[in-house]
């Protein structure tokens, strides 16, 4: 396996929720006791419903989001440890690309100067430009559409701003969140496969979140599978879908469409005999590697 970029050690995020006098009333554990490693050069894809977690604890790994417990560190560095400048350069190598290209982009800015305005604060303004130019010709930019501003752009090339801008800053950590869930089902494969190929051109890693199962095992190295705040299974992207373990994780299978209508109402019939609520991870605290590399979260 490949180096080790970074490490999430026991990580808590809690949010109280209080009522209408101020009192905290119960405790939302977006991000419960959560280890995890990504390695250089891989797809980890983070999977999971609505409110599991999952962009919280991206948002963690890039300092965007405070953590109540815990430590993440990039190449064995401790961010929170180090003082604001230090943590300011090992910040520069990691970049987010987020789930809505319009209100992520300036709507006065043309494409060019979205791109150009953060290499600005690192390099010449010559050779911004340069690198400007040269990022938006590679994600398919022709010289006649780096005038145009986002209002007059698809969502899918909206994004490629988006990616443009990323990576142009030459980082070694994207976090992908949620990237394609607002883009058109035509688009999103196009938008994947250039991520893809950035990747094995530039050698980048990503932290991939989605709830598109489908596109997560086509672009994911592994997978980890989130619920209720917690990792319940992480394994190779294939092993995940071949060989699901925790009962959540085959939940979520099941949810994914299928063609063949007698295959679907087989899967509709097992969904309904189990609930969500008959998946408690209270007591889940050991791992089980049930194969190489492929890890369960079993009840105790």
């Amino acid at each position: 396996m490949s180096k080790e970029l970074i490490k999430i050690e026991h990580v808590k995020r809690y949010f109280p929720v209080k009522n209408n006098f101020g009192q905290v009333k119960t405790v939302v554990k977006a991000i419960d006791d959560v280890s995890l490693s990504i390695y250089e050069g891989e797809t980890l894809g983070l999977v999971g419903e609505s409110g599991s977690g999952k962009t919280t604890l991206g948002r963690s790994v890039l300092q965007l989001e405070t953590i109540d417990e815990g430590n993440i560190s990039y190449r064995g560095k401790v961010l929170s440890d180090l003082k604001k400048d230090e943590k300011k350069e090992w910040l520069k190598k990691m970049q987010i690309i987020f789930q809505d290209p319009y209100s992520s982009l300036n709507p006065r800015m043309t494409a060019l100067e979205q791109v150009l305005e953060p290499l600005e604060l690192t390099f010449s303004k010559e050779e911004a430009l340069q690198k400007a130019k040269g990022m938006l010709h590679k994600v398919g930019f022709t010289e006649e559409m780096f005038g145009k501003y986002p209002k007059e752009f698809s969502g899918g090339q909206r994004q490629r701003i988006g990616i443009a801008r990323a990576v142009a800053v030459e980082p070694e950590f994207i976090l992908c969140d949620e990237p394609i869930s607002a883009l058109d089902v035509s688009i999103q494969a196009q938008v994947i496969n250039l991520l893809m190929e950035l990747q094995k051109e530039l050698g980048l890693t990503y932290l991939f979140i989605s709830h598109d199962l489908s596109m997560v095992r086509y672009i994911s190295d592994r997978i980890a599978v989130m619920y209720l705040g917690r990792i319940v299974e992480l394994g190779p992207s294939e092993e995940i879908f071949n060989n699901p373990q925790h009962a959540y994780t085959k939940r979520l299978l099941r949810a994914i469409p299928i063609a063949d209508p007698k295959k679907a109402r087989e899967q509709l019939n097992q969904s309904k005999s189990e609930t969500l609520e008959t998946i408690d991870t209270t007591n889940q605290t050991n791992w089980v590697e049930v194969s190489p590399n492929h890890f369960v979260l079993k009840e105790s």
